[in-house]
């Protein structure tokens, strides 16, 4: 089955059709067309037209040739839907968890996730979302690239304790900065926090737990930033995200605590998930993580999870995953 992948949300798209191609299976990538914001307002609306003219061309050309089309992001398929072919849907987060939630946009989502031969969702928190819509609908796990994380099994001299995600309501929002301002009290002055200048509520976490903020970065530059923490600190939403395996891909301990109503062990991915804290109740986040935390800085050590993150994130098992899904469909 030849197929084009439509989107590229986190890497995933280029990580599947690398692998496909691999393994000598025929599937391609189509991005979708990007604003450039050096763009100026008295041009913008004349040049996304034009490049939204070239871009609906390249895929008429691209999709041509294709058996299906696999579309990522929710709202993509309003992009899409005048091709004629038959598509399924990736559901990666915000898509569906707020943006659906607006009239207009939730009516767009709504029938894209209808028409679609089959939905698939990218993290456990997402069922409650999407299934109730698609009772059919598959967890298809985040992919991630475990060969291109730096590792080393040295502790970096300097303590240092990261947030790798940005800041905002889609990460932890008020919890998020209540975690940083926890650490910054318990851990004193001479631990240095670090996180992304990235997010409605990085000055916040700049002005009220001192963590340094560093600009927005290339995709290597982060992953070396990431190698360099004594622990990381994952997002505070109970759910792991691209962010959080490459830490952990890293060998820097990740903190983080796991909402147990989505981690329920239904799914390979979600069994002996190797973070700090793991599976609690929200009620104890905050003090879980300081805790945890404290313990990790007091013990430093690197662990190598790399073999788990290959079996459960990585490109080949998420294509195999994906190939005995289009084989069902194509036999249906």
């Amino acid at each position: 089955m030849k197929v084009l992948h439509i989107n590229d949300v986190a890497r995933i798209g280029t990580l599947l059709v690398r692998q496909a191609h691999q393994e000598g299976l025929d599937w391609q990538l189509y991005d979708i067309a990007r604003t450039d914001p050096n763009w100026s307002a008295r041009t913008r609306l004349l040049r996304k037209a034009a490049r939204g003219l070239v871009w609906e061309a390249g895929l008429a050309r691209r999709a041509a040739t294709a058996d299906l089309l696999n579309v990522h992001g929710g709202n993509v398929p309003r992009h899409t839907s005048w091709v004629p072919k038959p598509y399924v849907l990736h559901l990666h987060g915000s898509d569906v968890r707020t943006v659906r939630l607006q009239p207009e946009q939730g009516k767009i989502i709504d029938r894209a996730i209808a028409r679609a031969k089959q939905v698939y969702y990218t993290t456990p928190d997402l069922a409650e979302h999407a299934v109730p819509l698609r009772p059919d609908a598959q967890l298809q796990p985040i992919v991630v690239d475990v060969d291109a994380v730096p590792f080393s099994e040295d502790v970096p001299q300097v303590t240092k304790v990261i947030f790798p995600s940005r800041w905002g309501p889609e990460k932890g929002g008020e919890l998020q900065i209540e975690v940083a301002v926890a650490l910054r009290r318990a851990l004193g002055a001479d631990v240095r926090l670090e996180g992304l200048d990235w997010g409605s509520n990085a000055a916040r976490a700049a002005r009220e737990a001192q963590v340094t903020l560093l600009p927005k970065m290339g995709y290597a530059q982060y992953l070396q930033w990431l190698s360099t923490a004594t622990v990381s600190i994952g997002q505070n939403t109970g759910i792991m995200g691209v962010s959080e395996l490459e830490a952990i891909a890293t060998g820097v301990p990740l903190v983080m605590p796991l909402n147990p109503r989505w981690y329920d062990g239904s799914h390979p991915t979600m069994v002996d998930i190797p973070v700090q804290v793991g599976i609690a109740d929200p009620d104890t986040w905050v003090d879980a993580i300081v805790e945890t935390t404290r313990h990790v800085l007091a013990n430093p050590q690197r662990v190598d999870y790399r073999q788990w993150l290959d079996q459960m994130h990585g490109p080949r098992v998420a294509v195999q995953r994906l190939q005995s899904s289009y084989r069902k469909l194509e036999g249906a």
